[in-house]
């Protein structure tokens, strides 16, 4: 068996089981099964678990803990909040507050 493609096989299958316990609120567990199993057929065993869970019983798990790792979004685009766009200025605004300071425009 190619590793190239094992790792492949394994990059897809992990992305949708992440993917699955991210949309069920669950933290992952997985682990190999025996590595002379066919890429077609499932070369790994997971576990969606409640957040905090311990491990399934047996040896080899690897646990993903995926809730309260990332913040939690709006629910709405009305909760989002973008601060108004600045001001544009001259070029000239630009060079005259560098050499002058802010208060420039008051001295004219």
């Amino acid at each position: 068996m190619n590793i190239q493609d094992h790792l492949d096989a394994f990059d897809g299958w992990l992305t949708s089981r992440i993917d699955e316990a991210h949309a069920a609120r669950k933290d992952l567990a997985f682990r190999d099964l025996a590595p002379e199993i066919p890429l077609c057929a499932n070369a790994w065993e997971y576990s969606l678990l409640e957040p905090g869970a311990r491990s399934p019983a047996g040896e080899g798990w690897s646990v993903y803990r995926l809730q309260g790792v990332w913040p939690e979004f709006p629910q709405t685009l009305g909760e989002v909040h973008t601060p108004p766009p600045a001001a544009k200025k001259s070029i000239l605004d630009v060079v005259a507050h560098a050499l002058f300071g802010p208060d420039h425009s008051k001295a004219r």
